[in-house]
């Protein structure tokens, strides 16, 4: 006796999102092997700010999980127009 097309013996299910049981001993295992305080060092040594933003942002998605992009949604597009106005030297 097995399941029906589309059924499941727990309907319930993991919740989206949630880790698997080694997935989340492998994170927990690299964010204690991980010096932060020594990231946050080398951070500090970078002057320009550009390079420091293209850091921080490097390492944004180990933070924060890499984000899916969503669906593309049709909306209603207007064209911007800008009128510049020209400026006297008197």
């Amino acid at each position: 006796m097995g399941f029906k097309k589309g059924e499941s013996g727990n309907p319930e299910g993991r919740p989206k999102g949630s880790l698997n049981k080694t997935t989340n001993e492998i994170r927990e295992f690299i964010s204690k092997a991980i010096d932060t305080d020594k990231i946050k060092d080398k951070l500090n040594q970078i002057e320009d700010p550009v390079d420091y933003i293209n850091a921080v942002s490097k390492l944004l998605p180990y933070i924060t999980g890499k984000v899916k992009p969503i669906e593309n949604i049709e909306r209603e597009h207007r064209d911007i127009v800008i009128n510049s106005v020209p400026i006297k030297d008197d």
